[in-house]
């Protein structure tokens, strides 16, 4: 099956009018967000518990619990994205306030030796950001997005009469629609009946051209969870928790590009010219809303009192999801002495949302941790995360239910592979009522090699043709904790750093072929750079 995949994936991405697979990824990407104490140790606290966050990650943290707590969590999250593409460089900046992590955990006690406590609690946690800004240009560029849907429409064998047309019943692509009515693809011959087809773009052998884009991502994944769980002899301590969850995910994108010597439309019998002058620009929308469900269990176990080992699983969440897209492309042409000029705006569907609900699985996570307790006052843990981002289903909904995207699935299964995440952490008690502590946590990306390579086109949205590939991620953590009797208040400063790939479109190969060797038309990217600093403060009480 992955062969079959492959050879498709070698002629052209196939334009998809929902969601696709790099923005599945992008709704469950992997992020570190909690309590203070937590993040400055690097999320390391698998092994640990007694910590409002602690119990997200691993829920038979609850146990460790002798006394009820109530905690909230504040993050300032300063934002910096620098991209590059030769030796055009652009910055964007942005700062976003946002809770973290509220939560209660009370405990009853039973004065027995098998079950000394039964603790219980309810917790809200945003362990998801979509907060991302990112854009630049790039001069210089050899190709244009107006070859590609060309190529894309030679591909499915449209002609002029598909694409007049405004009823996605037919199957066409609404990006290819737009841009034959923004006249930035044109055919280059006639079949009997007068329809035009074999499509021609903008770029030619003789053109030059720059490109402009932008990327504004908004929202994040809101996490309400109710926690059981208890102590058993001191030794093994348990937990289980359900999760309920509401997401609210925008997007806008702009890709946009100017060029001279361009093969334009050059008089009102459709004659083309390569010597003309074009600029065009494509924005889209996404907004995606809905909510999901999950569990998680996980047990500490204490087999001599400096040791702790835990283990702990996280089901997938199951979502029910509902994209809303627009997209429209504001155009100029003109032929080399300006005498036909072009110019206007054409948009997807009459203008109006396209709607899309579907049932969406999240990956499955486990992770396991060890730590040790030296004395009262040090604390060092480990804990390793294994996300499985290749385990992932699309359920479109349809007249007779929802019905699983088979190929979507086996798509997001050759694009992403499971991820390794490991955390590590460590805490000094100076004195009773003040503590530091350390952290860094390390992620692998979850793209596969040959993808990141650029061996295979991709799959992508209809109205989004852009996406962005992530590499390994590091956080490095530290903070300080203070205790004023049963109140305690920490603090944590997170600085996360990651670098990406954005890619305007696919590459795609223009002669399609089914040989070993082949040769992709490579699309413009450039490389985001990823520095964003959080400031972190919970306050707590415990009794």
């Amino acid at each position: 099956m992955k062969k079959i995949i492959s050879a498709i994936m070698i002629i052209v991405p196939l334009l998809m009018s929902a969601q696709s697979a790099t923005e599945a990824y992008l709704l469950t990407r992997h992020e570190l967000y909690g309590t203070a104490r937590y993040m400055s140790m690097g999320g390391a606290f698998g092994a640990l518990g007694g910590d409002l966050s602690a119990i997200q990650l691993n829920p038979g943290g609850i146990g460790v619990y002798r006394r009820s707590d109530v905690g909230i969590s504040l993050n300032l999250n300063m934002q910096s994205a620098k991209t590059q593409s030769g030796s055009e460089m652009s910055e964007r900046n942005q700062t976003k306030f946002f809770i973290s992590n509220i939560g209660y955990v009370g405990t009853i006690e039973f004065n027995s030796g098998i079950l000394p406590f039964l603790n219980y609690g309810i917790t809200y946690n945003r362990p998801i950001s979509y907060n991302h800004r990112y854009g630049g240009r790039m001069v210089g560029i050899t190709n244009s997005l107006t070859n590609y849907i060309a190529n894309y429409s030679n591909s499915r064998g449209y002609n002029t009469y598909d694409l007049k047309k405004y009823d996605q019943d037919i199957a066409t692509s609404w990006l290819s629609t737009m841009a034959y009515k923004a006249s930035i693809i044109n055919p280059k011959d006639f079949d009997e009946k007068g329809y035009g087809y074999n499509f021609m773009g903008l770029y030619n052998n003789n053109s030059s051209a720059f490109n402009e884009y932008e990327v504004i991502e908004e929202g994040g994944v809101n996490e309400f969870n109710l926690h059981i769980g208890g102590n058993i002899s001191n030794v093994a301590y348990w937990g289980a928790s359900i999760g309920l969850n509401n997401m609210n995910f925008n997007k806008y994108s702009f890709y946009g590009e100017t060029i001279d010597h361009a093969t334009v439309v050059n008089n009102a019998n459709g004659d083309l010219s390569q010597s003309g002058t074009a600029s065009f620009g494509l924005q889209s929308t996404l907004k995606t809303s809905g909510n999901g469900w999950n569990y998680k269990v996980g047990i500490i176990m204490r087999p001599i009192n400096e040791i702790r080992l835990g283990v702990s699983i996280h089901s997938p969440t199951y979502w029910t999801l509902t994209d809303n897209m627009n997209s429209s492309i504001q155009y100029k042409t003109a032929n080399s002495t300006g005498s036909y000029v072009k110019k206007g705006e054409t948009k997807a569907n009459g203008g109006n949302d396209y709607s899309v609900r579907y049932k969406f699985r999240s990956p499955l996570k486990f992770n396991l941790s060890a730590a040790a307790v030296l004395s009262d006052k040090s604390i060092v843990s480990l804990t390793y995360e294994r996300v499985l981002y290749n385990n992932m289903i699309v359920k479109y909904e349809t007249p007779s239910g929802f019905i699983t995207d088979r190929h979507m699935s086996e798509v997001i299964n050759s694009y992403y592979k499971g991820i390794d995440v490991l955390r590590v952490g460590t805490e000094y008690r100076i004195i009773p009522s003040i503590s530091v502590r350390l952290g860094y946590c390390y992620q692998s990306s979850p793209v596969i090699a040959n993808i990141m390579n650029k061996e295979f086109a991709i799959e992508t949205s209809d109205l989004l043709p852009s996406y962005l590939f992530e590499k390994s991620t590091q956080y490095y953590t530290c903070g300080l904790g203070l205790k004023f009797g049963d109140i305690y208040s920490d603090f944590a400063y997170v600085l996360k750093t990651v670098e990406s790939e954005y890619n305007a479109y696919s590459p795609y190969n223009a002669v399609p072929s089914y040989e070993t060797s082949y040769k992709l038309t490579p699309a413009p990217s450039a490389t985001v750079k990823d520095r964003n600093g959080q400031i972190v403060w919970t306050i707590g009480y415990r009794f």
